[in-house]
């Protein structure tokens, strides 16, 4: 209050202080947004310039950066849009900030005579945003907007909670990286609320508030009568707290732990069910009722059939509502309702319908309004009980007899014992209708004995133990020659003795051939696994006899499939080789397949690791697929074959001779075969691929002869030949001869140019031989060469699809026009053309203006004059002369 008291003193002292070199420039309005301010005044009114923003009373910002205001006429007012060099983030003052103004008749600034806090008209906190309410204790929040210090003192805020206490802003304001549109502030404990001022002149004020109180648990204490209420902004001072149970207030109570806990003392209800309760402190009240809950509270139950359901009947306290006797209770056993028949406040009857799965320890709540019951002794339900009398294993299959088996949503095995490392749960198996006995497949054990665990509705049965017989699995595929067969052994003793006798009989052999003694892989292995030696054979599912000690068991196996590594080509590519394994040694027993179709008619010899074919034109690169003895291969082997080089397809044998294009066919052209990469050389040069496909080559010589020797090569082999000659060449550009100080410059284009090329410019009576430089095409075009396109001037005709031949003769021309002799191999060309003179003059002066006249000969003359200045002077002037006249018709 006194800081307002004197920041009003010093605002009336502004009014009334005479001698202002400039009058009071009030502002009539303010139009503002985010991203800008404009302050509006008469038009005839004073207005300020620029502000001189300060820290506190004395001390202006160093660190700030200039500004100004930027005025504008809009029908009778004036409008100063604000202009800073700093961001609006940086844009911070206080009330002692100073305005400069100044008459609108005068340029003379005030500086001195008005402060900030003398304008009625100020840009107010826009885009308000308030990270959270703060707590009754006390805490620090972010306040974001824009304009939040624009005329108060930086750190504090003003506040009527307590105005003689300002909040304070935290951060420092003279740091150039400091954002002033997100405000830390340190609030205060407090409570209710309050208003927040963003000037310190109290003219833009914004209500506020502390946070509602709210209530995270309540704790009852029954017999000393007491209910703990835990929460938060409670505050410390109980005059201000109201606690209200279902509408009642009370009185009662006391602060236990300020602003997080209330302890309401001598409260006891007998009823069960749902209380609200209600806080308020000051003027704010919790946002929602909170739910207490007086649970009934159960000590006892009975139980019954799970077949036939029945009445169950409970015991303990609060199972009926004093109050109100229609107030009746939802009863749930485990997942099932039990319809209420009748209650007291210590016993409770209901009727539970029978429930086909039954249950053990099942969860049972007597819930009052949504209030769920208690149990100090965990008291649960449980159905009647399962029991197992035997077990046997026969074919896989395991089969127990008991009684009150359930089903198999209900029941649960469990399979453990020595050997099995991890419990075995059984999820798939079968109960007979009277729940008398039931069947599962045994999965695979390394011991023949093993013990179940049988609960129905998690009501445990008595244990069983069982013993299963010799089982065997093959777990690979043998070579076809010199295989080996690895054999899983299940359901064996959990020791082998280092006698036992293990042997193999395959197929109808009638000797047994003798097998490693059976081992584990791992201490914690599930099997044990013996070797046994496989004789030569293909083939699949092969029937095996294998004989452990006194027992013997079937089994099935199937020879590795036939696998292609790789292939090779004899000379000259007339046979493949494919190299792999498990090919056999029979053609008859050997399908091969190309691209779906059967080659094995061309098989010219096989081995278990190879077999050779003979190649045909007719094929293509694909996949091979081989079946050896109904044995299919696992990944097929794509087949690349080499090139075919068909021939050099250039049309009438001619090719462009500036970079022209040498047209290949044939087959498999694009192989990434290193070995059988296809090459061309021309005139023995290399060539640059242009376009390639499968049947297709088109590569771009390098040789600009008019005889071009084509050479092409598979791998180091060579292939077709030819010898091409050039096609006539065609001019298709001719431009303008430019005429520079000591050059002329000369430009043509056209369709297979030579290296062989003269060229000559006569002019008057003398001829001038022009030295040339030539320019293939970078994207040949002999399409372009059929279509006898017109003769161009134009050098923009001149395009990556034609030659270009760039001349020029290192000396002066004098002449206006000429004639262009150009001779490229045999052929001969000439040509009228243009000479344009270009050439620089002396400054003209400053009077001069653009000027054109006609010239001798119909030609008109153009003077363009182009100047060039430099700050506050003409520093030069180009003059560019230009003659154009009418072409002549142009020959070969």
């Amino acid at each position: 209050m006194k800081q307002k008291i004197i920041l009003l003193i010093l605002f009336l002292f502004s009014i009334f202080k005479s001698g202002h070199s400039v009058n009071d420039p009030a502002p009539l309005d303010v139009i503002y947004d985010e991203k800008s301010f404009t302050l509006v005044y008469e038009a005839s009114s004073p207005y300020i310039t620029r502000f001189i923003f300060y820290k506190d009373e004395t001390t202006p910002r160093s660190e700030m950066k200039p500004n100004n205001f930027s005025c504008s006429i809009v029908g009778d007012d004036r409008h100063c849009l604000f202009h800073s060099d700093e961001p609006f983030s940086r844009l911070w003052g206080s009330p002692y900030s100073k305005t400069c103004a100044r008459e609108v008749k005068s340029p003379e600034e005030d500086c001195v005579s008005y402060k900030l806090y003398g304008m009625t008209k100020f840009p107010h906190p826009l885009n308000l945003k308030y990270s959270k309410k703060p707590r009754t204790s006390g805490e620090d929040i972010v306040i974001s907007g824009i304009y939040l210090r624009f005329l108060s003192m930086p750190n504090l805020l003003l506040n009527t909670f307590d105005v003689y206490q300002p909040f304070v802003v935290k951060g420092n304001f003279s740091d150039p990286s400091f954002d002033c549109t997100n405000l830390t502030v340190t609030i205060t404990p407090g409570y209710g609320k309050f208003r927040l001022s963003f000037d310190d002149l109290g003219l833009f004020i914004l209500p506020f508030s502390y946070e509602s109180p709210k209530i995270s648990s309540t704790v009852p204490d029954s017999l000393n009568q007491i209910i703990t209420i835990n929460g938060d902004n409670f505050f410390t001072d109980k005059d201000l707290v109201k606690v209200f149970f279902d509408g009642i207030i009370q009185t009662n109570f006391i602060i236990s732990v300020n602003h997080t806990q209330i302890q309401v003392n001598n409260f006891n209800r007998v009823d069960p069910g749902p209380m609200s309760v209600n806080i308020a402190v000051h003027d704010l009240s919790i946002e929602e009722n909170y739910i207490h809950c007086f649970p009934a509270i159960i000590t006892s139950i009975s139980s019954v059939s799970n077949h036939l359901g029945g009445t169950v009947t409970i015991k303990g306290e609060k199972l009926s509502s004093t109050l109100n006797s229609s107030f009746t209770p939802s009863i749930t056993i485990g997942d099932k309702q039990c319809t209420f028949i009748k209650s007291t406040t210590t016993e409770l009857e209901c009727q539970l319908d029978p429930n086909e799965y039954g249950g053990k320890n099942l969860p049972v709540d007597v819930n009052f309004g949504g209030c769920n019951s208690t149990s100090p002794n965990g008291v649960s339900f449980t159905y009647n009980i399962p029991t197992l009398s035997s077990g046997s294993y026969s074919n896989g299959l395991v089969t127990l007899i008991g009684t009150n088996l359930g089903t198999n949503e209900e029941s649960f095995i469990q399979l453990y014992g020595e050997g099995i490392n991890d419990n075995i749960n059984i999820d798939q198996f079968n109960v007979s209708s009277d729940e008398k006995s039931l069947t599962f497949k045994l999965p695979l054990l390394r011991c023949r004995s093993f013990n179940i665990n049988f609960n129905r509705s998690n009501i445990a049965a008595n244990k069983l133990s069982i013993s299963a017989s010799l089982s065997i699995n093959a777990i690979n595929r043998p070579t076809v020659s010199n295989g080996t067969l690895n054999i899983e052994i299940y359901y064996f003793d959990c020791s082998v003795s280092s006698s036992s006798e293990q042997s193999i009989s395959v197929c109808n052999s009638t000797s047994a051939e003798q097998c490693s003694i059976p081992s584990l892989q791992s201490s914690t292995s599930g099997y044990y696994e013996t070797t046994c030696p496989t004789p030569y054979d293909t083939g699949i599912n092969k029937q095996f006899i294998f004989k452990l000690n006194s027992e013997t068991v079937n089994g099935e196996f199937s020879y590795a499939p036939p696998k292609v590594d790789n292939r090779t080509f004899s000379e000259g590519h007339i046979n493949i080789t494919f190299h792999g394994n498990n090919f056999g040694n029979s053609t008859s027993l050997i399908q091969v397949y190309l691209n779906g179709s059967d080659i094995s008619s061309e098989i010219l010899e096989i081995k278990d690791n190879q077999f050779s074919i003979k190649r045909l034109d007719s094929y293509e690169n694909g996949p091979i697929n081989i079946t050896v003895h109904g044995n299919n291969m696992e990944s097929l082997f794509n087949l690349t074959l080499p090139p075919v080089i068909y021939g050099i397809i250039n049309k009438d044998n001619k090719a462009l001779c500036c970079g022209g294009l040498i047209t290949i066919s044939g087959k498999n052209l694009l192989t990434s075969d290193k070995e059988f990469k296809v090459k061309v050389l021309v005139n023995n040069k290399n060539t640059t691929v242009f376009d390639q496909d499968e049947k297709i080559l088109k590569v771009r010589a390098e040789s600009n002869e008019g005889l071009l020797s084509v050479s092409t090569f598979i791998g180091d082999d060579l292939g077709p030949t030819a010898k091409l000659t050039c096609l006539e060449p065609m001019v298709t550009v001719v431009t303008t001869i430019k005429n520079k100080i000591d050059d002329a410059l000369a430009n043509v284009g056209g369709i297979s140019f030579q290296d062989d090329y003269n060229v000559k410019l006569k002019v008057g009576l003398g001829n001038i031989t022009l030295s040339c430089n030539l320019q293939c095409s970078s994207s040949p075009n002999e399409t372009f060469y059929d279509s006898s396109p017109k003769l161009s001037s134009n050098e923009n005709d001149i395009t990556n699809s034609t030659d270009r031949l760039s001349c020029h003769s290192n000396s002066n021309v004098d002449e206006t026009s000429g004639i262009l002799y150009l001779q490229i191999g045999s052929t001969s060309f000439h040509y009228d053309v243009i000479i344009e003179k270009i050439e620089l003059s002396s400054p003209p002066s400053n009077n001069d203006k653009r000027k054109s006249s006609k010239l001798s000969g119909g030609a008109i003359a153009g003077i363009t004059i182009g100047c060039v200045a430099a700050v506050g002077a003409l520093i030069g002037c180009v003059v560019y002369f230009k003659l154009i006249t009418r072409a002549k018709n142009s020959f070969k």
